[in-house]
């Protein structure tokens, strides 16, 4: 199981679609906001059978604390439904520049929800028209990710659109095929050989006390998440 995780326009649905070899998953044209409602996409990927889980991260400038923390409870419910435990998270986010929310999910998905107990990589979308190879965004950009405590198991440069089509062939159609080949060799490289299965109450209970510590709920918001959750206080 591969969760892609990102803001609404990151071009995750577009990633989904170039990794499948054809239209599998709806692309929004418009924000949803802060919401981890998940749709599951079984393909093969260089020969192996994965399970791309497609969900939303924190948008940029919500400050909802309630949608977040319905946000955590949606991925809980996820991540606990997962009997085949979770592999790799990617990250999905659109070049050019890396923004506070990108940071506030990266901490989210690998501190917070995952404990860094499975990688993380990361996939750029937007770089058809990059000057020369599309990875030289990341040896440009490499050391801004360091700043931020960004440290990916692996990356991928791409364009995840074929671009208009002139005549017989599509404007990016290469650069989409390379993009295709790389999001395949980061997922193979990077998914771990044993997944990660959380236990239930545990996760629950550690990432309800990082929310709070870390100020992205307050303790009586973790309250009501857990009455939704069916869960007690103990």
């Amino acid at each position: 199981n591969v969760i892609i995780f990102g803001e609404t326009g990151a071009g995750k649905s577009s990633v989904i679609n170039l990794l499948a070899g054809k239209e599998v998953a709806e692309i929004a044209s418009t924000s949803m906001g802060c919401t981890f409602q998940s749709s599951c996409y079984p393909m093969m990927v260089a020969g192996s059978l994965f399970t791309i889980f497609d969900t939303a991260g924190l948008n940029e400038g919500d400050p909802k604390t309630m949608n977040k923390s319905n946000a955590i409870r949606q991925l809980y419910q996820l991540i606990t439904s997962l009997k085949g435990g979770v592999s790799l998270l990617l990250f999905c986010m659109r070049a050019p520049r890396i923004k506070d929310s990108h940071v506030q999910n990266w901490r989210l998905f690998q501190e917070i929800i995952c404990a860094e107990k499975v990688p993380i990589a990361i996939i750029i979308t937007g770089l058809e028209n990059e000057d020369g190879s599309m990875d030289n965004w990341w040896v440009e950009n490499r050391d801004n990710f360091e700043h931020q405590g960004m440290r990916p198991a692996g990356h991928a440069c791409v364009t995840a659109t074929k671009g208009k089509k002139r005549g017989d062939r599509y404007l990016f159609a290469e650069e989409y095929a390379e993009s295709r080949a790389k999001v395949q060799q980061l997922i193979v490289k990077c998914a771990l050989q044993k997944p990660w299965v959380v236990p239930k109450l545990k996760w629950f209970a550690e990432t309800g006390f990082l929310c709070i510590r870390n100020k992205i709920i307050r303790k009586e918001v973790l309250i009501q998440m857990m009455e939704k959750c069916a869960m007690n206080e103990e």
